[in-house]
């Protein structure tokens, strides 16, 4: 079996995910015009829209608009932009003259009773000095609109992935769910083909959870291997409602396959 070298993204400053306190903005979306995006688990229909639909531009974070949603639930209506920003050069280091970022933003807002939009949530992550491949973003098809539980209250799951490499090294892969202004994740590294094996065989049988393994399987000569696929833990999902870490372990089943990645 050839080797390959554990993601580059981890060692050039793949940033963390961080949340910010919750903010209002006065602001609006087309009322009309939204194209319908098909209806996910539990009945909850997402219509999907487009930049020009969203009237106001604070409700946007910076960067070039990827994805926008708005659906109702028992909150209200909600709004769900995620942007990337980059790439864009980066400060010189030592060991190279030609490195660059992207940062990837995501907002969910629920409209008031006034119309003024309340922020819920918001995040940011970013991929920093790459001198390599790179690539920033949710994979395609990958973020949904659930109500799980069917307590009327939904939940939006995120799921991108941070690649930086020269290789066949598997990327990072972060799966991000938020149910109201609650916080669940799960983060890890895709399973990428190489060699003759494809992508499912690769795929461990169980992904949870890095942090069981052993100090001596993980120094082993092939302990590299065992992070592929694999998620760290579950720990946020301690106290949550059943149903949603059970759609989060599907979920990362599905998405942590690497073959829906492009460059930048």
């Amino acid at each position: 079996m050839r080797k390959f070298s554990l993601g580059f993204a981890l060692l050039l400053g793949v940033g963390a995910c961080s949340d910010n306190p919750p903010q209002t903005s006065a602001a609006s979306t087309a009322p009309a015009a939204q194209s319908a995006a098909p209806t996910t688990p539990n009945s909850i229909h997402v219509r999907t829209l487009k930049a020009s639909q969203i009237l106001d531009p604070t409700l946007l974070p910076p960067g070039k608009l990827l994805e926008a949603r708005q659906w109702q639930d028992r909150n209200g209506e909600n709004l769900l932009v995620i942007t990337r920003r980059g790439p864009f050069d980066e400060k010189i280091t030592e060991y190279t003259d030609e490195e660059s970022g992207v940062e990837l933003f995501a907002r969910q807002y629920v409209r008031q009773a006034a119309g003024r939009w309340q922020e819920l949530w918001h995040m940011q992550d970013a991929i920093r000095n790459c001198a390599f491949d790179m690539w920033l973003g949710p994979l395609p098809g990958s973020t949904s609109v659930t109500d799980l539980n069917a307590d009327g209250e939904t939940e939006t799951t995120l799921v991108y992935q941070l690649t930086c490499r020269s290789d066949v090294s598997p990327s990072d892969l972060k799966l991000i769910m938020h149910a109201g202004r609650k916080k669940y994740a799960l983060r890890g590294q895709t399973v990428v083909q190489y060699d003759s094996v494809t992508v499912a065989q690769r795929a461990p049988a169980n992904p949870c959870c890095v942090d069981t393994l052993s100090k001596a399987e993980l120094d082993a000569p092939e302990g590299y291997t065992l992070y592929a696929g694999r998620y760290q833990n579950e720990k946020d999902f301690r106290g949550a409602p059943p149903e949603l870490l059970r759609y989060a372990r599907q979920q990362w089943r599905k998405w942590s396959l690497e073959d829906h990645g492009e460059q930048l």
